[in-house]
């Protein structure tokens, strides 16, 4: 049986543009929203509904809301993130007011009623009829099942309320449906990969785990569902082998860390060990420091070429207990130095216009970051929903651009003193060779200037 009434899918997202010309030349789509095309296709119901992406890759809400008009949707799902919220908001808004009747649903890191809430996007019932808060795939199947048996955006919106982890508004607040309990592995989950639905050549993506086992209150990881387990070895096997298919230059590994789940890990190696992928195109990962095993280490030295990003933030104890990120200096420096000797490039990340630090804690801490020789990252701090907007003290005073999410005062931090940082690391990163984007600079690597890979991903 197949659907009946539901015909057309629009999956909507922004990929970023080019910031700084890093990765310019190269394709950087969404997996996300590829995962979500995925689990559509997958499901034999849908088998006569078109579902197709689309990604402009422009901030150009009449474009894109010309490209929906064309294509005439009965259900659209929009992925946010912080550089494409104001755009796709500004999207569904027209496309209300043109088809009252479509059903639009919203998913990905940005899609949550605290930001949502805030002036330039709410109210959020006025063009939204749920957020999906958790993952995707079979949320997002749930909401389209419903809306072809009953057919009418009222209706829908009530049926929404017994699927797990969604959010729907209304004018009288936000309904939170129950969260969404794990089934003890992910291999039911469709793969974009293994259905030949991304054949792009530049760069593979690869998920092994989801979720984080930390709690840092600037960063909207989240915390680790146990219950949501892996994917195995067999799954990982099939994924490996769909992404040397493709030819990938780099496969960049979208977890929260290479070596946060023992369990995902040891099933990515025994998997790489088969396929031998990565051996060939190198590997871009997040490791974290104080968890690094040899087992680790010598999957790495295997790879071919690595990027490796090293999360430090800060090395002053205040902030770090107030933001409850675990750190030891020693066993930090011990890392480095680990690394180095199997990983070609490592970028330490750092952020400045954290809540109880001061430029001046800041500034030691670059200057322990970039004695390490290695290369360092520092990230502009966002006040981002799963993170600070929704864990952040009332007494931190944070004050932050509603668009972009970008600190611009907190407690140690004034609004003159963010300013004066910028530039000061514009300045910086410039003499010694560096590059800076809207909201991040780069120091290379001493030995190395110009090598520094990784700057953020449409994931």
């Amino acid at each position: 049986m197949s659907s009946r009434w539901l015909k057309k899918i629009a999956l909507v997202c922004m990929t970023p543009e080019v910031d700084a010309q890093e990765h310019a030349r190269d394709e950087l789509p969404s997996y996300g929203i590829h995962r979500i095309q995925a689990a559509i296709i997958a499901n034999p119901f849908f088998a006569n509904t078109e579902v197709r992406i689309i990604d402009l890759g422009v901030d150009n809400p009449e474009a894109y809301f010309e490209e929906l008009v064309r294509f005439d949707p009965q259900l659209i799902g929009y992925s946010l993130f912080v550089w494409s919220t104001s755009c796709l908001v500004e999207v569904a808004k027209r496309f209300r007011v043109h088809s009252n009747g479509s059903v639009q649903v919203f998913g990905g890191p940005s899609a949550r009623s605290a930001l949502l809430d805030l002036a330039p996007f709410a109210p959020a019932h006025l063009y939204a009829d749920a957020l999906v808060i958790r993952d995707g795939e079979e949320a997002f199947n749930q909401m389209a099942m419903q809306l072809d048996e009953l057919q009418d955006r009222v209706k829908v919106k009530k049926a929404f309320e017994l699927i797990e982890g969604v959010e729907i508004p209304s004018p009288l607040g936000w309904y939170r449906s129950m969260a969404r309990v794990g089934k003890g592995s992910m291999d039911h989950l469709p793969s974009p990969y293994q259905m030949g639905l991304m054949r792009y050549g530049a760069f593979g993506y690869l998920e092994t785990f989801r979720g984080c086992p930390m709690s840092c209150r600037f960063c909207e990881w989240g915390m680790m569902d146990v219950s949501q387990g892996c994917f195995s070895e067999d799954y990982l096997t099939r994924e490996l082998e769909a992404l040397a298919e493709v030819s990938p230059q780099a496969v960049f590994d979208v977890d929260s860390g290479l070596n946060l789940n023992a369990q995902a890990f040891r099933n990515l190696s025994n998997a790489e060990s088969k396929v031998g992928i990565l051996k060939k195109t190198g590997l871009w990962c997040e490791i974290y420091p104080s968890k690094i095993k040899p087992e680790h280490l010598d999957f790495l030295s295997a790879c071919g070429p690595t990027y490796l990003g090293v999360g430090l933030q800060s090395i002053q104890p205040t902030v770090l207990k107030s933001l409850n990120r675990p750190f030891g200096k020693e066993n930090f420096e011990g890392a480095i130095k680990q690394l180095r000797e199997v990983v070609e490039s490592v970028e330490i990340q750092i952020i400045f216009g954290l809540p109880t630090d001061s430029p001046a804690g800041f500034l030691e801490t670059l200057a322990f970051a970039r004695s390490q020789g290695v290369g360092v990252r520092v990230y502009h701090c966002l006040v981002l929903p799963d993170a600070l907007l929704t864990r952040g003290k009332p007494e931190w005073q944070m004050e932050f651009c509603p668009q972009t999410l970008s600190m611009h005062s907190c407690v140690g931090w004034t609004e003159t003193d963010i300013l004066q940082m910028r530039e000061y690391l514009s300045q910086e990163t410039k003499k010694c060779g560096g590059r800076a984007g809207r909201f991040w600079w780069s120091f290379p690597n001493p030995g190395q200037r110009n090598n520094s890979l990784a700057a953020g991903y449409a994931v």
